[in-house]
């Protein structure tokens, strides 16, 4: 059923997209600032990036908590200990997540939201400043949004295997060679499910002798193989995350059900977001092409078992002390989401000393 426009959605249409513009602007200009320090003080300017990132996602999380409340279901399976990974309180909610400071994650791709809950599970780990997502290449050129995440230093692709290979690498060479934290998010996949995209899966299992997956998109193991072997010893653990939203049904197509225009502007969240998670030791990957490829088919092959048993159960399975309802909030929302202003207080005095020749300016050729 078509979402119907209502002076509210539409309110909610300029609210959020000229808030987040604007937020987004602002986290711009403080990266600007810092240009000059990346030649006198990388490790600084580092820092700072990582910086601004936790100052913008904190905008975004901001607006999920205030337009999108949904809590996250995260369950933990055997090969990752809850003692281990939740953070509690002094009452003993869980509170947050823990894991170590440089990590890659996989997920199953079901929504184009995926990439914003999955950056809420970071925010739970401290670790939103440590995001590195790899996007279409032509989306670098996207007005603020494009500027800020080349100084993030995402990764862009021209889906050219001959181009990317390089640029995935030397991407990930240096940040090895920074050794920062960093949550590098990978979706095998390569898009969200689709009716044609479902055609396109079913058709690769035919061609290549395999079975084809039921709730999941047969997986490309070339970028993740890539994105391994350029971060080498520099990374210990691979976790596995997948996702499963309340009010998708077995014979949906999820995108259908929750579109991020849905998702913000008609009220059409998901109750919960449910995440699994899982692990592998990076170590223990097959490093030759063709048993890694084999390798990263067997974990989807698993992934559509759990998402089997959360269709028909509701969540996925878990064990004692293994599961943890979170809401999706900010800590501090007033600290966190007015950071970035200080951040670009430089400005003032930059203006009032160039304003004498902006009026200059003006006169002369206005």
């Amino acid at each position: 059923m078509a979402s119907v426009w209502t002076p509210r959605a539409g309110f909610k249409l300029l609210f959020i997209n000229g808030g987040l513009f604007f937020h987004s602007t602002c986290v711009v200009l403080a990266q600007f600032l810092s240009t000059w320090v990346a030649f006198l003080a990388p490790s600084f300017y580092l820092r700072y990036i990582s910086f601004t990132m936790r100052m913008w996602s904190q905008g975004l999380i901001g607006i999920v908590q205030l337009f999108a409340p949904s809590p996250l279901v995260i369950t933990l399976d055997s090969s990752c200990s809850g003692e281990n990974v939740f953070k509690r309180d002094s009452n003993g909610n869980v509170v947050g997540l823990s894991f170590p400071k440089r990590i890659i994650v996989t997920a199953n791709h079901q929504i184009y939201a995926d990439w914003l809950y999955i950056w809420c599970v970071s925010y739970l780990a401290s670790a939103h400043g440590a995001m590195k997502i790899v996007l279409k290449d032509s989306l670098k050129n996207l007005p603020i949004y494009g500027m800020g995440m080349q100084y993030f230093d995402f990764i862009f692709l021209r889906r050219k295997l001959a181009d990317d290979k390089d640029t995935i690498q030397d991407n990930l060479k240096r940040s090895k060679k920074a050794g920062q934290p960093m949550w590098l998010l990978l979706f095998p996949e390569g898009t969200v499910i689709s009716k044609k995209m479902r055609n396109r899966s079913e058709a690769y299992a035919k061609k290549n002798d395999l079975k084809d997956n039921q709730y999941t998109l047969l997986p490309r193991s070339t970028g993740l193989r890539l994105s391994t072997e350029a971060l080498d010893d520099s990374v210990e653990w691979l976790y596995d995350m997948t996702l499963g939203y309340s009010g998708v049904g077995p014979n949906d197509i999820p995108e259908d059900v929750y579109t991020i225009q849905g998702i913000f502007f008609f009220g059409k969240s998901p109750k919960k977001v449910h995440v699994h998670i899982r692990r592998f030791a990076v170590k223990t990957i097959p490093k030759e092409e063709e048993a890694y490829a084999k390798w990263v088919q067997e974990r989807w092959v698993e992934k559509d078992e759990l998402m089997s048993h959360f269709y028909t159960h509701g969540s996925f399975p878990s064990q004692e002390n293994q599961t943890a309802e979170i809401p999706i909030r900010l800590r501090r929302p007033f600290l966190e989401l007015l950071q970035v202003y200080v951040c670009i207080l430089p400005y003032i005095p930059l203006t009032i000393m160039a304003w004498p020749a902006i009026k200059q300016y003006c006169k002369k050729y206005f």
